[in-house]
C-alpha cells in the first residue's frame, strides 16, 4: 500500500512540475498575485504564458531532446557484439479503445518494438520485453509480445511486474541473472538512454546502448518559431528525463 500511495505521489509532483501544468501554474499565481502587486503579478502571469509559448516550438524542444542523450549517442558494432540478449522497454499504454480488445501499446512503444525486433534479425539474440500495469488493465509486456509476434520475432522472457525504469532494470535483472546472462543490448528511445543505462547499471547488469530515433540538430528555420502540440510533447518528455534522472541522482548510488 505505501508502496502504491508513493507511486502516485511521484506522479502527481512530476505532472504539476512538467509542461503543460508547470508554465499554466506559473500564469495563475502571477493572475491572483496581480490582485494585490499589479506590476509583479502580470510579470509572472506574462513570464508562464511565454514559457509555455517556448515549450511549443521545435526551436526549443529538439534542443531540449537532444540534451538528454549520453556523451555516446549509440554502442559500437564491436561493443554490441558483446551483447548476450535484447531488452525492449516499455513506454506505456493506449487505452479504452474500440479495437485491439481495447488497450495497445502506445505509439513510444511501438517505435522501440519495431527497433527491436531488427536488431533481434540483424543479432539473433534472444528477446526480453519489460512493462508491467501502471493503474489498470494487461501487463504492457504481454502486449508486447504480441506485437513481437506481429512482426515475426520471438519472445522469451516477459516482464510484467515493472511501473517505471527503475523497475523494469530490478526485474529484467531478476529474470536474466537466473538464466546467468548480464551483457544486454538495451533498446529504448534515445531520449531515454542515458537514464536507463544508469538504472540497468544499479540493478547488476551491463547495458550496451540501441537506441531508437536518434534525432540531430539541423539549421533554425522560420517554422521552427510555430509553436504545435508535437513540440509541447517532446518538450515533455525530455523535461521528464531530466527529472527522473535528479531523482535518480538524489537516490544515490
Amino acid at each position: 500500500m505505501l508502496a502504491s500511495l508513493l507511486f502516485v505521489l511521484k506522479k502527481l509532483v512530476a505532472a504539476l512540475l512538467l509542461p503543460p501544468a508547470s508554465p499554466l501554474l506559473i500564469s495563475a499565481t502571477g493572475l491572483l498575485l496581480a490582485l494585490r502587486r499589479r506590476g509583479t503579478g502580470l510579470a509572472l502571469a506574462g513570464g508562464g504564458l511565454l514559457l509555455l509559448y517556448a515549450l511549443c516550438t521545435p526551436a526549443l524542444s529538439g534542443w531540449l531532446e537532444r540534451s538528454t542523450y549520453p556523451a555516446q549517442a549509440a554502442a559500437s558494432p564491436g561493443e554490441l557484439a558483446h551483447a548476450q540478449v535484447i531488452v525492449i522497454l516499455g513506454a506505456g499504454t493506449t487505452d479504452k479503445l474500440v479495437d485491439y480488445g481495447g488497450q495497445t501499446v502506445n505509439g513510444y512503444a511501438l517505435e522501440r518494438l519495431r527497433a527491436g525486433a531488427h536488431l533481434a534479425r540483424t543479432t539473433r539474440l534472444p528477446v526480453l520485453v519489460s512493462g508491467g500495469v501502471v493503474w489498470d488493465g494487461r501487463p504492457e509486456a504481454d502486449m508486447m509480445k504480441e506485437v513481437m509476434d506481429e512482426f515475426g520475432v520471438p519472445v522469451r522472457w516477459v516482464e510484467p511486474r515493472s511501473r517505471d525504469t527503475a523497475d523494469n532494470a530490478r526485474e529484467s535483472a531478476a529474470l536474466l541473472h537466473a538464466a546467468r546472462l548480464s551483457r544486454v543490448a538495451l533498446v529504448t528511445h534515445a531520449f531515454h538512454m542515458r537514464r536507463s543505462m544508469e538504472e540497468f547499471r544499479r540493478a547488476g547488469l551491463e547495458p550496451i546502448a540501441v537506441p531508437t530515433l536518434i534525432k540531430r540538430a539541423g539549421n533554425l528555420e522560420a517554422a521552427d518559431f510555430i509553436p504545435g502540440t508535437r513540440a509541447l510533447q517532446q518538450s515533455g518528455a525530455a523535461l521528464h528525463e531530466w527529472l527522473g534522472w535528479a531523482a535518480l541522482a538524489l537516490r544515490g548510488t
